[in-house]
């Protein structure tokens, strides 16, 4: 499991990496806020994120990037406040399998759409990593 030491107040346009920056649990490390996924290995990824707002119609996407690759992978979260006035519903989950039979990979949790976003709260994100057979 991976976490933020501090609140996320810079870095949140797109493309920008949430920046984990501590191993809570298991064996795997990271590198400038990239988890580093070693070969010959499937993984699940998810991600839980809590963002705060500037505006009560913002929002934001986070998706998985795969760095090695240069493409995102998996599925979108959609994450909005509750006093946002457009009838979208919340996805915050971020999801996604990637096999490493190529070779090791690196991979990060990036913001892939904006509106808005004041911070990501450190107290109440996460991102899972768990190797599957």
């Amino acid at each position: 499991m991976f976490r933020l030491s501090a609140n996320q107040t810079a870095g949140l346009a797109i493309n920008s990496p949430i920046r984990f920056d501590m191993v809570a649990a298991g064996n795997l490390t990271l590198a400038t806020y990239s988890i580093q996924l070693p070969e010959n290995r499937t993984f699940r990824l998810t991600s839980g994120l809590s963002f705060s707002f500037s505006s009560n119609n913002g929002s934001v996407q986070t998706c998985w990037y795969d760095v090695t690759a240069g493409q995102y992978v998996g599925v979108t979260s959609q994450h909005i406040p509750p006093t946002n006035t457009t009838p979208w519903s919340q996805q915050p989950v971020a999801h996604a399998v990637i096999g490493t039979a190529d070779g090791a990979r690196s991979v990060q949790l990036r913001i892939s759409a904006a509106s808005s976003p004041n911070g990501v709260f450190a107290a109440w994100s996460f991102a899972e990593v768990i190797e599957i057979v």
